[in-house]
């Protein structure tokens, strides 16, 4: 008979609580002790565990802990890789902290909360079984996840800020949205610069305007003199500010252009080291017309390990791209929200390649089109999440097979 240790771990940035139970124990620990939650505290962790290995003939080691960001990673590298416990059947489990939550109000209502209940319960549900896949990790993935997540939270930065200049961006120059598409342009931000109110452009001579146009644009316009008149135009028709706030308003966006460009200047620098990580990464989904570098990097670097996913369904719920249900008796509701849970970075990740795979291949562009028809509250939003829902399926048929993709369906090995 197998004669395991399930041990649990509650883990915080200053120090770990340990619980270890065994098959034969029902709810009183073998051992339970707390070590710090650095190096010199694996190490006695190690130590610790090793001697109830030998002195219970343990032959298998089952550790886990709730993922808590940044606090747990090195405690699961170090088990899964770097430390030796003499037992040759060793597996770490990373679980949802709600999962954790959820078996403790299975069996105790009112348990209290701390850690060492927090960490006799992880160890229970390691016991109870119905695990998830056990925890690897790769060092070029991980690198690789530094810099996707990285720019997600400078995205992120990017799109508050922008929303704030916009608002700014009103008040003093109200019409000014009819003239630029990218509202953050190199060309746009020099003219919100530039000119200190609306009078300020629309006195400003043709020639000028044309030639500034002509120069902050790189010479990139078809017709500079067109955007000069409906810049012009619109500062005509804009409504206009008292000095004192027209002042303070010039000040705030100058703020949020200085943080704008030093964002831009950043992705771009991530962007390049993204692109020369994913080198050393064999993979097909930049295969896919619309999934670039930086869209399978991001992929690629939350799915991690594609084995510890038996088909999409499980992989689509992952990401969070799965529909709740709600049901009862002959009642089925007919528009239901995606699920709350998930990786958010996958989620995005899949989002924004789904977005752009149905502008550059048809089969996408044709199920998009025919999802944003249909007669649905959020039609584009919509579509886009069944876009990514049916990526996902190319997504995981890919990394499994490690083929490039065909849109006429033909499959060829890389």
């Amino acid at each position: 008979m197998p004669n395991p240790l399930f041990v649990g771990i509650d883990v915080s940035s200053t120090d770990n609580a340990v619980c270890c139970l065994t098959n034969d124990d029902e709810k009183r620990p073998l051992c339970r002790f707390t070590v710090l939650n650095n190096r010199p505290g694996i190490m006695e962790l190690k130590d610790r565990i090793s001697q109830l290995v030998n002195k219970h003939n343990l032959d298998a080691l089952r550790f886990g802990l709730e993922h808590t960001g940044c606090y747990s990673t090195h405690a699961a590298m170090y088990l899964q890789r770097h430390l030796d416990f003499g037992c040759p059947d060793v597996k770490v489990y990373m679980f949802n902290p709600s999962l954790i939550t959820a078996f403790k109000k299975a069996h105790f209502l009112d348990a209290p909360k701390n850690d060492r209940v927090d960490a006799w319960f992880i160890a229970a549900k390691l016991r109870a079984g119905h695990l998830p896949h056990p925890f690897t990790w790769s060092e070029p993935m991980m690198a690789l996840q530094r810099l996707t997540r990285a720019r997600y939270h400078l995205i992120q930065d990017l799109v508050r800020e922008s929303n704030f200049l916009m608002t700014n961006l009103y008040l003093k120059f109200s019409d000014y949205t009819l003239v630029f598409d990218n509202k953050l342009s190199a060309t746009s931000l020099a003219v919100m610069e530039e000119f200190e109110s609306t009078e300020a452009l629309a006195e400003i001579s043709m020639d000028k305007l044309v030639n500034f146009l002509v120069q902050h644009g790189k010479n990139r316009f078809d017709d500079p003199q067109a955007v000069a008149k409906e810049l012009q135009k619109a500062a005509h028709s804009s409504y206009r500010l008292p000095k004192a706030v027209n002042d303070s308003v010039n000040l705030a966006m100058a703020s949020s252009i200085r943080v704008i460009r030093t964002v831009q200047e950043q992705l771009k620098s991530l962007k390049k080291a993204i692109e020369d990580h994913l080198k050393t990464v064999p993979q097909t989904l930049d295969s896919v017309p619309g999934i670039g570098p930086v869209f399978a990097s991001g992929i690629l670097a939350e799915i991690g390990d594609i084995k510890q996913f038996e088909s999409h369904k499980q992989l689509a719920k992952f990401a969070g791209l799965a529909w709740s249900e709600h049901q009862s008796g002959n009642f089925k509701a007919s528009q239901t929200r995606l699920i709350h849970s998930g990786n958010r970075f996958l989620r995005y990740y899949l989002m924004e390649a789904a977005n752009s795979v149905r502008v550059h291949d048809p089969v996408f562009a044709e199920y998009y089109a025919k999802k944003k028809a249909e007669p649905k509250q959020f039609a584009h939003k919509r579509a886009i999440a069944l876009t990514a829902r049916k990526l996902v399926r190319l997504v995981f048929f890919l990394l499994k097979t490690n083929q490039l993709y065909q849109p006429k369906g033909g499959q060829k090995t890389k």
